[in-house]
C-alpha cells in the first residue's frame, strides 16, 4: 500500500491509501469524498469549489507520516475495525453541515 495524496490549487488536502495509482483514482473519484471537499471548509472557504481540478500525486513523506501516525492512533483506540479506507485531512476542516442554524430553541416568540 501507498499512500497518495488529493492537491487542489497546489494545496494537498486530504491522504489516503491505495495499493495502486489507479485504485487511488478510483478513490479519489468517490462520490462521498468529492462531497466532503465541496462541504467541507478550511478558514471559512470550501476546500474544492467543484470546479477546480483535483490532482492525485504520491504523498510527500511528512504526509505519510501524519497520515500513518493518524492511522495508529485510530487502531490502538480499540474501535471495531472499519479503517480499510482510512483518510485524514492534512489541514483543518469544519463540517458546516453538522450545525444546525435552525434551532427553534433559539427563536424570539416575543413571549
Amino acid at each position: 500500500m501507498s499512500v497518495f495524496v488529493a492537491e487542489i490549487l497546489g494545496r494537498g488536502i486530504v491522504a489516503f491509501d491505495a495499493a495502486t495509482e489507479d485504485d487511488a483514482k478510483i478513490l479519489l473519484s468517490d462520490e462521498a469524498l468529492r462531497r466532503d471537499l465541496h462541504v467541507f471548509q478550511n478558514q471559512g472557504r470550501c476546500l474544492w469549489d467543484g470546479v477546480a481540478e483535483i490532482n492525485l500525486r504520491g504523498a510527500l513523506p511528512k504526509e505519510t507520516e501524519i497520515w500513518q501516525a493518524s492511522r495508529a492512533t485510530a487502531d490502538q483506540s480499540g474501535e471495531p475495525d472499519g479503517h480499510d479506507d482510512w483518510r485524514i485531512f492534512l489541514l483543518p476542516v469544519v463540517d458546516p453541515s453538522r450545525f444546525d442554524d435552525d434551532d427553534d430553541d433559539d427563536r424570539d416568540d416575543g413571549d
